[in-house]
């Protein structure tokens, strides 16, 4: 029995025409005689700019429904929701509320490939046996269970699971796994499903991989939104990547690319699950796999991944020892943050902003009750990342030609997190799209040989 996990993503799965195409996939894998498990995300995206809607409404008004419902059944629309009664809702309902987007999609597509004559069976993160460790918000997992998708799959049915979700092992309640954590679920069953216990007399489970579906061609070398409006030479645009190794999958995750969650890569790389990230739209196209390094593969300057607008603070006592205390705070409270080596020798702390929590807040109350006063810093910050097998045993050569080459534009480095493949700068958002367009062309788009190692 050949698995494949294919995971799609909100804009996949919209009424009105995409939830179609995403169906249509789903069958041409059936019927060539493989068996998708289906993980979905929430249906639609946040709605911040309503002029586009408003242009789709005018142009369209008989398709009024499905441009409202695109956006009603979001999280985000529904976390709305809650918070228009109090913004302090409790993280158990807020968790229980999040996770109806999932499902409300999970049941549409299951329905829809029934209404086509496919056995489908739709299944909460809950019930396909998902265990997290109780963390509202943003919970990890710890213990899988999957005999109802084994008994699933065994009666030739096509799972539909709902992504982003678990439960936690006592009380059964709903946790969520963090933004992008439909993704985390992907590679969950799959790994579930790689080492499923089978009887002798049980059909063999051979995991194909992860497919993670979205609107673009697979990984792009910087987020194509960064270059809106800018005057480019046509190598200078993000392009696609073909092929990526574990690593770098991590590192682009890690650093603010917006691929697939952070904790599913590492997962993915823990377990050497092979990952592929395709356009929904284009079944003849590979996108982007992802997998460990192949012999010979030359080691390129891979991508650029930036995280924008994030909150930067520092404390009095900037020590290594402090540094390690601060560290272990943030990881207790699960806030994405980067440790950034200051030019005067001290430590600053950047943590990325969130969709559902003020961190900022969370930040200065974690610290005060263990008497810490956090200093915030003025203005706002992005980190910029440089990430490749090329940088491997040559981030330090590079990171100073990064750091002359954004000095030579005008633009301040105020601190450097030099890893094992890659590279980033603390810069002012103001100049952020800048830094990212001079990086791209100098290190990307660039036909210098020196930046290719074989």
């Amino acid at each position: 029995m050949r698995v494949i996990i294919q995971k799609y993503g909100g804009k996949c799965v919209e009424p009105g025409g995409n939830e179609h195409v995403a169906a249509e996939r789903i069958m041409e894998t059936r019927d060539r005689g493989d068996y998708p498990v289906v993980v979905v995300s929430a249906m639609g995206r946040e709605l911040r700019d309503p002029a586009p809607v408003i242009e789709q409404l005018i142009a369209r008004p008989e398709n009024w429904r499905d441009v409202v419902l695109a956006h009603f059944y979001s999280t985000a629309e529904l976390v709305r929701l809650g918070r228009e009664i109090d913004l302090a809702i409790a993280p158990r309902e807020l968790d229980m509320l999040m996770s109806c987007g999932e499902i409300i999609s999970t049941v549409r597509l299951a329905h829809l490939l029934k209404s086509r004559g496919y056995a489908t069976m739709a299944l909460s993160g809950g019930q396909v046996g998902l265990i997290t460790d109780g963390f509202f918000g943003h919970a990890r997992v710890v213990q899988t269970e999957i005999r109802q998708l084994l008994e699933c799959l065994d009666r030739q049915a096509i799972p539909f699971v709902a992504g982003f979700q678990g439960v936690s092992p006592v009380d059964h309640a709903i946790t969520t796994l963090g933004e992008g954590g439909s993704d985390y679920t992907a590679v969950c069953l799959a790994y579930a499903l790689a080492h499923a216990l089978r009887s002798p007399l049980q059909e063999p489970i051979e995991l194909v991989g992860v497919e993670i579906y979205k609107e673009v061609d697979g990984v792009l070398t910087a987020n194509p939104a960064n270059f809106a409006g800018a005057r480019l030479d046509a190598g200078s645009s993000p392009r696609r990547i073909a092929m990526l190794t574990f690593d770098e999958l991590c590192a682009m995750a890690q650093y603010g690319a917006d691929v697939i969650q952070a904790e599913a890569a590492r997962m993915a790389r823990r377990y050497a699950l092979p990952v592929a990230v395709r356009n929904f739209r284009k079944p003849d196209d590979p996108g982007t796999v992802v997998g460990p390094p192949v012999a010979g593969m030359p080691q390129r300057l891979t991508g650029i991944a930036d995280m924008p607008d994030m909150t930067v603070f520092s404390v009095p006592e900037s020590t290594d020892r402090m540094h390690r205390r601060i560290s272990e705070l943030l990881g207790q409270v699960r806030v994405n943050f980067q440790s950034v080596p200051a030019r005067d020798g001290s430590w600053k702390f950047a943590v990325k902003r969130e969709k559902y929590r003020h961190v900022t807040e969370l930040v200065d109350e974690v610290l005060r009750a263990h008497d810490m006063a956090p200093a915030f810093e003025e203005g706002r910050w992005a980190l910029v990342t440089l990430v490749g097998e090329g940088l491997r045993d040559r981030v330090d050569e590079i990171g100073i030609r990064i750091v002359q080459l954004l000095d030579a534009h005008g633009m301040h480095v105020e601190g450097e997190i030099y890893d094992t493949i890659s590279f980033s700068a603390l810069v002012h958002e103001a100049q952020r799209i800048e830094a990212i367009i001079v990086l791209h062309d100098a290190f990307i788009a660039s036909e210098d040989p020196s930046l290719t190692a074989k």
